[in-house]
């Protein structure tokens, strides 16, 4: 009797939990306090990422000398050469289409840069802020035409260096590939407001890397009435190879009359500075030539003058010299102008082809 009283207690016990709302306010609590412990975990890998994250770069801004993008042109060479070949190409249309990098396949190694240049990811540190303009710092090899008023008979007017194209694009040829930008002879305002004056001079600049080699070539024409004395030159800078200037040497271009045509010049001596004059030109040459022999990889450059209004070549090694640099002109002996008269045009037009050595190797020396 006794047990059935205490069984009976304990059924009402348990029915007075459950009626009372003490089971459900106990699991409530038990439920609530599970959430809780999840979500001060979750909270905490919240603030543990928020504390440790990473913060994606910001997407690149492509530097813009002159406000304009640089052209970049790229060759692929056949995978049977043998011989080294044009492959690269970068043009800054926006500064006069300065030439930044010519770039070489060398058959079993690996491809070569020829130009002292600034790589394009270190372009933006120098160029100025708001206008892109170059500064002083930036490697590059400037294409230079110059006006010359008759009272004037020093420095002239730079009309080209830092002029920003009317129209760039790349082009496509058979045999190779490049770009080609147009100068207006009355300048539009830059990215500072400010128009350079009027030239009178309409430019156009065409650079092709082909099968042939590389290909310069500058048209301008005199849209006014009146004849301008000018001056149009490339000057390339070249680098020096790891080995120095001692593996580099020159052979200069043949004229009217020097007698050294066929004595190489060694470049092995800084603060060297030699020009030559009365270019010889002849219906059996493609043109007057100077020749560039870099002994340490291997390989010539002959730098050719297909138009006659190429009239000298120079060499430049300065004392504190990073570069060689060569300079084509239309400046002639004294100092003398190219005349262009009213709706003449004049024509400039330099290719560089190269050819392995004797003493070249598909190994690396």
């Amino acid at each position: 009797m006794s047990s059935s009283n205490n069984g009976e207690r304990r059924r009402k016990k348990r029915f007075s939990l459950a009626s009372s709302g003490l089971l459900t306010a106990l699991i409530l609590a038990v439920v609530l306090g599970v959430l809780g412990i999840v979500w001060v975990a979750h909270l905490h890998g919240r603030l543990h990422k928020l504390s440790t994250v990473e913060v994606p770069p910001e997407s690149g801004v492509l530097p813009r000398p002159g406000g304009q993008d640089v052209i970049e042109v790229h060759r692929i060479s056949p995978a049977s050469g043998v011989t080294p070949q044009f492959v690269g190409l970068s043009v800054m249309p926006g500064v006069g289409m300065g030439i930044l990098q010519l770039s070489l396949d060398l058959p079993g190694r690996d491809p070569q840069d020829l130009l002292v240049g600034t790589p394009i990811p270190s372009l933006s540190p120098l160029l100025m802020p708001n206008t892109g303009a170059p500064k002083a710092s930036l490697k590059y090899s400037p294409i230079s035409l110059k006006v010359f008023s008759p009272a004037d008979s020093s420095e002239g007017q730079e009309v080209l260096a830092m002029q920003a194209a009317q129209d760039a694009h790349n082009e496509m040829t058979p045999d190779g590939t490049g770009a080609t930008a147009g100068f207006s002879a009355e300048p539009a305002p830059g990215a500072d407001g400010i128009a350079p004056p009027p030239s009178g001079l309409q430019t156009q600049v065409s650079t092709t890397i082909s099968d042939r080699g590389y290909d310069l070539s500058i048209t301008t024409k005199n849209v006014t009435g009146e004849p301008k004395s000018v001056v149009l030159s490339w000057s390339p800078q070249f680098a020096i190879p790891t080995k120095g200037l001692g593996s580099l040497r020159i052979t200069p271009p043949e004229t009217a009359e020097n007698a050294e045509k066929a004595a190489e010049i060694p470049l092995d001596t800084r603060d060297l500075h030699r020009t030559w004059h009365g270019l010889k030109y002849s219906y059996l040459s493609s043109g007057p030539e100077l020749r560039l022999h870099n002994l340490a990889d291997g390989y010539t450059l002959r730098l050719m003058a297909l138009t006659s209004s190429i009239r000298n070549f120079r060499v430049d090694v300065p004392k504190d010299a990073s570069a060689v640099s060569l300079t084509f002109s239309t400046e002639g002996p004294d100092g003398t102008k190219t005349l262009i008269g009213p709706g003449e045009t004049l024509q400039w037009h330099l290719r560089i082809q190269v050819a392995p050595n004797n003493s070249y190797s598909p190994a690396s020396n």
